[in-house]
């Protein structure tokens, strides 16, 4: 073969592998195109567990629905606001399962605490719980009877107002009787309070005793009352 008709030859070869190759590509975009996607919603930064999410932590992503998780969430309305359970790496999706809205009772007490409070148990029994008809999310003022140290003067004291029930229960505990251990049920009203109302109720509830007292849902207004005496009820009954 001559010389010019290798090279014709080969130019033929290269163009037909040039266009085989630009026809392999071509189908390989039409593929990826024809793939279908769907938004996802992923950590644009590490997220600390137990940390409040804001909208500066994520971003949006088109990604094939084949390497979508089935609990990743898509909107990011879905997922700022609430709490990430467990420390999130960036990039990661978010799951559904990873993810706590404050408030919600399914995941324990903790969650439902609002921020800059405390939740403080308070043993009561079904006088001082209103018949037991307080419930959690109502909202009641603690009366306690206190008697000062040294007299015999006993006071009535309102010792917080306006404050949230997170959860009515009970327990058991263990008391000795008769030389022997008794299980005694011991009924309870978890309350969400500040730290400074919590010293109130710790020492009125440890030093005197404790009823509630139920709001209307609609009564969100605290009142200045005084400490209240016997002799003042007297003054008040002639």
């Amino acid at each position: 073969m001559r010389p010019k008709l290798m090279i014709i030859f080969a130019v033929i070869l290269a163009l037909l592998a040039a266009g085989a190759s630009y026809l392999y590509l071509q189908e390989a975009v039409e593929q990826a195109d024809q793939t279908e996607k769907a938004e996802v919603v992923r950590a644009k930064k590490d997220i600390a567990a137990d940390t409040i999410i804001s909208r500066e932590m994520l971003e949006q992503e088109e990604l094939p629905v084949s390497s979508i998780h089935p609990q990743a969430l898509s909107s990011l309305d879905e997922v700022v606001g609430k709490i990430a359970r467990d420390p999130i790496i960036a990039g990661e999706q978010i799951l559904s399962s990873r993810i706590v809205t404050p408030g919600e009772t399914k995941e324990g007490l903790v969650y439902t605490i609002p921020p800059g409070k405390r939740a403080f148990t308070v043993a009561v029994d079904e006088v001082a719980a209103v018949g037991w008809h307080v419930r959690p999310g109502d909202h009641v003022d603690v009366l306690g009877t206190v008697e000062m140290p040294g007299t015999d003067d006993v006071y009535s004291v309102v010792v917080v107002q306006n404050v949230p029930i997170l959860a009515v229960g009970k327990e058991v505990q263990m008391t000795r009787g008769e030389g022997q251990e008794v299980k005694m049920e011991v009924k309870t009203v978890t309350l969400a309070v500040s730290l400074q109302e919590a010293q109130f109720l710790m020492l009125a509830s440890e030093e005197g005793s404790v009823r509630f007292a139920l709001r209307s849902p609609t009564d969100k207004e605290k009142q200045k009352i005084v400490p209240f005496e016997l002799k003042n009820l007297l003054s008040a009954a002639s």
